[in-house]
């Protein structure tokens, strides 16, 4: 059995698989300790080992494990005994509070209705702590992994509150609030880009410049990729799609903002993309689509080097660059509320960059907005409680070369 995400890379002639640790016990969790099952999650983590399994049984008609606040300091998985299907916790918080360097805790299945999961501790020096959510419902808290020295992951959960982590990756989640991306402070992973890729996001603020995607990380380079943003504060002048406001300074690696799509329905938005990046750094930025009045620019740059293409919004004016003709501030787009383009007669349909390495994935040219390109958003929803993804993000080159070596990666989960 494995315990953690798997990386694959496959060549002409090889695949690599990472070790994987060997689990040491399965507990069990069963309403009311039947047939000697633990009753609660807090009683069966007191009782396992590191590495162990906590299986738990959903309870007849969703009912919840009553627990108090839910500490874990070791290796462990929490894992629905039902393929698909979700066991209900009822608990003030759970706390990740490792004991020793580069815990891994993966949480699948979990439907958690009150509180909030947080760390409460750097994670001790040493190899990063691992922290896996997926396919878990965060009914009414956030994710908040806002310390230093871990790597989370979140695939497919519906999170109500919102995000917060300083290193990691966050792939086709539903996110009724804020993703926020802080500064690591171990950067034992320097050169590494953080993914933000495929999620729809819907951002209710009243903080006229705060943005659904905010990134305020001077650590790692970033990938923003694929994601759907609504915006629903009901004034003008109000909410941002993705606000960078500084950057890794490097040039050795590039960031990307692309194929988002931000929307707002009848009121005027702030910014579609803000983005102040530190003088020494590179970002692309292309096939972006802004849909709805803008109050100040659809796009806004400033610090680093900037490479701006084929981004569209309904109107206005970019600001901070120079616009090569590609950019178009008039588009005649429609979206339903999944963000996909109602209009056949869009000029977004077709109309990102043409370079190869942005086709869509039947290999046409890019359509601008969350569903076009390899990681649209089709890859990612809908989420449904009886075919939960196995493999949750793969990665090819974008470009093959005749005679050249084809490398895939995927990162997926096996319990």
């Amino acid at each position: 059995m494995k315990n953690k995400f798997i990386y694959y890379i496959i060549g002409i002639a090889s695949l690599c698989l990472n070790p994987c640790k060997i689990l040491a016990a399965d507990l069990v969790v069963a309403a009311g300790g039947a047939g000697g099952a633990y009753s609660s999650i807090n009683t069966a983590l007191a009782a396992a080992n590191p590495n162990d399994r906590i299986i738990v049984y959903p309870q007849p008609g969703g009912a919840s494990f009553s627990e108090t606040a839910i500490t874990i300091t070791k290796s462990v998985q929490i894992l629905s005994a039902n393929e698909g299907a979700y066991y209900s916790v009822d608990a003030p918080s759970i706390n990740i509070s490792p004991s020793t360097p580069g815990i891994v805790v993966t949480i699948i299945g979990m439907k958690f209705f009150t509180g909030s999961i947080a760390s409460t501790i750097n994670s001790p020096t040493g190899s990063r702590s691992v922290i896996n959510f997926l396919n878990d419902s965060i009914a009414q808290g956030s994710i908040s992994i806002n310390h230093d020295n871990y790597d989370v992951t979140t695939a497919s959960c519906h999170i109500q509150s919102g995000i917060t982590i300083r290193y990691g990756k966050i792939i086709g989640n539903i996110i009724l609030s804020q993703v926020a991306i802080n500064t690591d402070g171990s950067v034992n992973n320097p050169n590494d880009t953080i993914q933000i890729i495929g999620n729809k996001i819907t951002y209710y603020s009243a903080v006229a410049t705060s943005p659904a995607i905010s990134w305020s990380s001077t650590a790692h380079f970033f990938s923003i990729q694929n994601n759907f943003m609504t915006l629903t504060y009901p004034t003008n002048i109000n909410g941002v799609g993705i606000g960078v406001t500084t950057s890794k300074f490097s040039l050795a690696g590039t960031n990307n903002i692309t194929n988002n799509t931000v929307t707002k329905a009848y009121y005027t938005i702030y910014y579609g993309m803000s983005c102040t990046t530190s003088a020494t750094s590179k970002t692309d930025i292309n096939n972006n689509l802004v849909l709805g009045p803008i109050y100040f620019g659809d796009y806004y740059v400033t610090g680093g080097v900037f490479s701006v293409h084929y981004n569209f919004a309904s109107a206005n004016a970019f600001v901070g660059f120079t616009n090569d003709g590609t950019n178009i501030n008039a588009t005649n787009t429609t979206l339903d509320v999944n963000g996909l383009n109602t209009n056949p007669a869009s000029n977004t349909i077709n109309g990102g960059n043409p370079d190869s390495a942005f086709a869509d994935i039947n290999l046409t040219r890019n359509d601008v907005g969350c569903y076009g390109g390899s990681f649209t958003l089709d890859n990612f929803f809908p989420i449904t409680s009886n075919d939960w993804a196995r493999v949750i993000l793969v990665t090819a080159p974008r470009r093959v070369l005749v005679n050249g070596t084809i490398s895939v990666k995927a990162i997926g989960f096996d319990k």
